[in-house]
């Protein structure tokens, strides 16, 4: 699939050549060419320390405050040519971003970073750990992204080299915790905890995200190449890789549904959304109908792109905007999962399209929309494994417990503006419904990484949620007689028998069955807590916002040179059919629940100088629900016709964030909240031309 897409794509950047060939060869005095662009420089420095917390309560500092997070420099180029009866468009944008100190000391994190795991006392565990060398009894944890290539341990000799191998990457196993002695047989400390700290086996990988800032290929330098063209005086056509903006909003978007935005490099903080938007090779097909005073937009998306041109990117691999605290985690690289961007249930080869009605009626702008295609937002697919009737379609990643997918829906849009003459300011309203949108649930889930290891599968998966591993002949026989204890002691005397355990706990689909308390908790192996491992569910959603603008006239009071434009949204994602038993994560990773309401506010004013060449500004948002913040303070500075610098500081002043190391069960974790120790200060230098 994707060596035809390959093609395609080759074929449509040969006919636009073909196009400009024919083009040239016309009298120069026949083209008209038009060419902008800039050279620009990003550099942003740490304002506070990225943290993680070591043994689940002692923070400790990573670093990076006064370090530059970030130092890109990139170069773009718009450009036209019209020959008369065509034209042909192009964007091109080359970016390279220099790996600073503190990113380097962000991919050694991995290791600084750790995942707590508990190893529950009582079990079969014990000898296996005690061979292996490992602490038996209580929490424990191994290096991040440690899995051998023949994947986790199941025999005695696998412990034993699993243990050499933990050895031979330099990581230092502590000493058995102190046994003590139960009616004659030697046993561990019963009571397990949660709070040892340690990189865990797969968790999560050695940072790599290196190249993932990079725009310095063909495919990702050119984004956009189209042809436009009309036929007769209704229809125009723009044919080719392109963007296509249905909505008009700032940070946070109901509308602009098109296209995914790259998220990795600058968040969401980017000012022109086009820079974070991922172009598409698109029909766009506008038909004019004046008759109704409006006009009809058809999108058509083949699905020739390359798959990651999809859907959001969000710095999963780790970097300088990975969430609190997996700034030392490469997720999608890890036992976690990897992006699966061809699944049954949301391929990107597959083709997506819609409509746009956008017309004028008793002077209010209005628009009707549909759209199918990918969601955008995506979601956590887990392995049929860990419960084969709660995944989400076919499962594409074995040897991981997740995968990342972006599933198919369909969504309908409605959009006015108009001008409200007694308040002197454009109110603007967007409204998109999707029906059946798919969410991840289980906020308090764990996952027994022993069991999920050593094979548990759909038909061991019993109706009461309990799973019953595989056979693994001789392994309780060879353990009781490593440990000098009477056969059975482990487990049944049948030596293939092994351990009734529960791969997926607190499953609210089936609570009764599989409640579990990481304290308590004796019919379990090796468990790590990741909220949203429960059943995917679909729910309708409606997302809304409601804004305006209005021009300020603050002349007398702060001497502004003309009036300050204000503009204030408010966004709300609505699911009109919640039921708090569905028990639907806010952010998969994180255990606070979904609420039926999630609204942020924002609000944005720019204030004007000596002519328009200072130009202080001021950002605020404020999720409604928790209160958590962000401040974005700003001065934008103009030189002349070429020199533009904007000076910002990026504040978030969560109020509920993680405070703990992955593994650890928290419930109030959102979406600012992953941006706490994410502070700092930008400059933004462009020439333009």
């Amino acid at each position: 699939m994707k060596n035809r897409s390959s093609f395609r794509r080759s074929a449509l950047t040969s006919g636009l050549g073909v196009l400009a060939l024919v083009g040239v060869s016309l009298p120069a005095s026949a083209v008209d060419f038009e060419y902008s662009g800039y050279l620009r420089s990003h550099l942003s420095l740490n304002l506070s320390n990225n943290t993680s917390w070591r043994n689940g309560l002692t923070e400790d500092s990573i670093g990076g405050e006064g370090e530059l997070s970030m130092a890109r420099f990139s170069g773009k180029i718009e450009a036209s040519f019209d020959f008369g009866a065509f034209q042909i468009g192009s964007v091109m944008r080359a970016t390279e971003d220099h790996l600073t100190g503190y990113e380097r000391d962000l991919k050694r994190a991995t290791f600084l970073n750790p995942v707590a795991v508990t190893n529950h006392a009582l079990t079969p565990a014990h000898p296996l750990f005690a061979l292996a060398g490992l602490p038996a009894g209580g929490a424990f944890a191994l290096p991040l992204g440690a899995f051998l290539p023949a994947g986790p341990p199941t025999t005695i000799d696998a412990l034993n080299a699993f243990s050499s191998y933990l050895g031979q990457a330099g990581i230092p196993l502590l000493p058995p915790l102190p046994c003590q002695t139960a009616a004659g047989l030697p046993t561990c400390d019963p009571t397990p905890f949660t709070g040892w700290n340690g990189a865990f086996v797969g968790a999560g990988a050695l940072s790599d995200y290196t190249g993932d800032y990079d725009d310095d290929d063909f495919h990702d330098i050119m984004r956009e190449l189209y042809v436009t063209f009309d036929v007769g005086e209704r229809f125009h056509f723009k044919l080719g890789k392109q963007q296509v903006v249905w909505g008009e909003t700032d940070f946070f978007r109901a509308m602009d549904i098109i296209h995914g935005y790259d998220l990795r490099w600058r968040s969401f903080l980017e000012l022109e959304n086009e820079e974070l938007r991922k172009p598409l090779i698109l029909a766009n097909v506008e038909i004019d109908v004046p008759e109704w005073d409006g006009t009809l937009q058809l999108i058509y998306r083949p699905g020739w792109d390359e798959a990651d041109d999809v859907g959001n990117r969000g710095a999963l691999e780790g970097g300088r905007w990975a969430p609190q605290p997996w700034g030392g985690a490469g997720v999608t690289q890890s036992i976690i999962g990897p992006y699966n961007y061809h699944a049954a249930n949301g391929d990107a080869d597959d083709a997506n399209y819609g409509f746009r009605w956008s017309g004028v009626w008793n002077q209010i702008g209005y628009s009707l929309s549909y759209w199918r295609g990918i969601d955008n937002d995506g979601i956590v697919n887990r392995n049929p494994v860990l419960g084969g009737s709660s995944s989400y379609g076919a499962f594409g990643s074995a040897g991981n417990l997740t995968e990342l997918m972006f599933p198919m829906i369909e969504t309908f849009g409605l959009s006015m503006n108009a001008y409200v003459e007694s308040m002197d300011l454009v109110a603007r309203a967007e409204v998109a419904f999707t029906p059946n949108k798919p969410y991840n649930t289980g906020t308090d889930t764990f996952v027994d990484l022993f069991a999920f290891g050593l094979g548990c599968t759909d038909a061991n998966f019993g109706a009461d949620g309990i799973a019953s591993c595989p056979a693994v002949p001789g392994l309780l026989g060879a353990v009781e007689g490593a440990a000098g204890v009477p056969a059975g002691t482990f487990g049944s005397t049948a030596p293939q028998d092994l351990y009734d355990i529960a791969v997926l706990r607190n499953d609210p689909a089936n609570l009764a069955a599989t409640a579990y308390d990481p304290l308590t908790a004796t019919n379990a192996l090796m468990t790590l807590s990741v909220p949203g491992l429960g059943p995917v569910v679909e729910k309708d959603t409606l997302r809304i916002m409601l804004g305006f603008d209005k021009n300020l006239n603050l002349m007398d009071w702060l001497g502004t040179q003309r009036p300050s434009f204000w503009t204030v949204q408010l966004f709300d994602t609505w699911i009109t059919n919640f039921d708090k038993d569905d028990d639907i994560v806010d952010l998969f990773g994180f255990g606070a629940p979904k609420r039926e309401h999630s609204t942020i506010l924002t609000n944005a004013i720019t204030l004007n100088y000596d002519y328009d060449t200072i130009n202080p500004g001021l950002a605020v948002g404020v999720d409604l629900g928790n209160f958590d913040m962000f401040v974005i303070p700003s001065l934008d500075l103009v030189f002349g016709d070429h020199w533009r610098v904007r000076l910002e500081a990026d504040i978030f002043l969560p109020r509920h964030s993680k405070t703990q190391n992955l593994g650890f069960v928290e419930d109030d974790t959102r979406l600012l909240g992953t941006l706490d120790n994410r502070d700092q200060l930008v400059a933004r230098i462009t020439y333009q031309f």
